[in-house]
C-alpha cells in the first residue's frame, strides 16, 4: 500500500534548516532544565505523597473552574508548602494532582499508609474550609517512601542507558557503526526534543513516562533502521556514480511512503488513547502522540542528513 506516489524531495538540502528547527526546541527545553532545577519530578522518583481530589458541587455536578490559586492556600494552610499542584481535569472538571515531597510528609511515621492518610487527611479538610460550598471528595492517595523513589530514578536511568547501548551495538554489527552512531544521535534528538518540550510546560516525569521514552526510542529506531536500510541498498547500486546527498535523497523519497503510512496509522490509535484513556495514561499518550510526529521527523530531516555530513568530513579527511 502506497499512501502518496514517488516523489524526489530534496531533503537533504533542507537539512540546515531542520537542525536549526530542532535547535529551536532542545536548547530552550535544556535552559529550562537548567533554570528549574531539572525535570519536575513525580512522587515515583522524589518520595513523598500525591493526592488527587476532586471538588463538585453538592448534587455531584461539576462546580465552576475552581481557581489553582485557592488549592494552593488551603494545601500550605495544612502545612505543606514544598508541594506541586495540578489540574488533572478538562473542561470543567475539577480534578487536582497535589504531590507534597517526602520531607514534609512526616517520614517519621510507622509506614507510609499511614503518612499518606496522615496527609491526605489534612488537605481534604483545609480544602473543605477554603470550599464551603462545594463537596471535596478524595479520589487517590500514593505514598512512595524517599529511598524507594531514589532506587526508582536510578532505575530509570541504567535503563534508558542499557537500552541506547543495545541499539548501538546491534546497529553497528547490523550494518556499520556509522548508522549505529547515526540511530542513536536521532533516537537522543527525539527524546530531548520531547523532554524540552516536557519541561517547558513543567509537565510530571513519572515511571509511566519513562515507559513512554523507552517506547518512544524503539519506535525512532525501527523507523530510523528502515531508511538505513534503503540507504545501504542504495549505497551499494550507486556510490561510484552519484552524490552522497542525490544517493541519500533517492533512499528516503522511496521510504516516504511507508514512513508516513506507519506513523499516521500509529497516530490514529495513540490520538483515540490521549482523548479517552483518562488520566492515568493522558501524558503517557502525550509523549507517545508528540513522539511520533517527532520520530518521524527526524528519521527524514535528522538521522539521514547526519550521515551525509558524516560522509563529506570523511570525504574531506581523506582527501587532506
Amino acid at each position: 500500500m502506497r499512501l502518496i506516489r514517488e516523489t524526489n524531495i530534496d531533503f537533504m538540502g533542507k537539512r540546515y534548516v531542520a537542525f536549526a528547527f530542532s535547535l529551536l526546541i532542545i536548547v530552550p527545553g535544556i535552559i529550562s532544565m537548567v533554570v528549574r532545577g531539572g525535570l519536575n519530578l513525580g512522587v515515583d522518583f522524589t518520595g513523598g505523597t500525591q493526592v488527587e481530589v476532586q471538588v463538585t458541587t453538592p448534587a455531584g455536578g461539576n462546580a465552576s473552574q475552581v481557581p489553582i490559586e485557592k488549592v494552593r492556600a488551603a494545601v500550605a494552610a495544612a502545612g505543606y508548602d514544598n508541594r506541586s499542584i495540578q489540574r488533572a481535569g478538562g473542561g470543567e472538571v475539577n480534578d487536582f494532582l497535589i504531590h507534597v515531597q517526602a520531607t514534609q510528609t512526616g517520614q517519621q511515621v510507622t509506614g507510609e499508609e499511614t503518612g499518606g492518610r496522615h496527609v491526605s487527611e489534612a488537605i481534604v479538610a483545609e480544602m473543605t474550609k477554603a470550599f464551603p460550598d462545594m463537596r471535596v471528595e478524595l479520589r487517590q492517595v500514593q505514598s512512595v517512601g524517599p529511598k524507594v523513589g531514589s532506587e526508582l530514578k536510578s532505575a530509570a536511568v541504567q535503563a534508558v542507558l542499557a537500552a541506547i547501548l543495545m541499539i548501538l551495538i546491534y546497529v553497528a554489527f547490523r550494518f556499520e557503526f556509522r548508522f549505529g552512531v547515526g540511530t542513536i544521535i536521532a533516537a537522543g534528538h527525539d527524546v530531548l526534543f520531547i523532554l524540552g518540550l516536557y519541561s517547558l510546560f513543567n509537565k510530571e516525569l513519572t515511571l509511566t513516562v519513562i515507559a513512554a521514552f523507552l517506547t518512544l526510542v524503539g519506535y525512532s529506531v525501527n523507523d530510523t533502521i528502515v531508511v538505513f536500510d534503503r540507504i545501504r541498498e542504495e549505497l551499494k547500486l550507486r556510490a561510484k556514480r552519484d552524490p552522497y546527498a542525490v544517493i541519500f535523497n533517492s533512499a528516503v523519497n522511496k521510504t516516504l511512503s511507508r514512513t508516513l503510512l506507519t506513523g499516521l496509522t500509529t497516530l490514529f490509535v495513540l490520538s483515540a488513547l490521549f482523548v479517552a484513556g483518562g488520566e492515568v495514561v493522558h501524558d503517557f499518550a502525550w509523549v507517545l502522540l508528540i513522539g511520533i510526529l517527532v520520530g518521524t521527523y527526524s528519521s527524514i530531516f535528522v538521522a539521514a542528513p547526519l550521515m551525509v555530513e558524516w560522509q563529506k568530513r570523511s570525504d574531506l579527511r581523506a582527501a587532506a
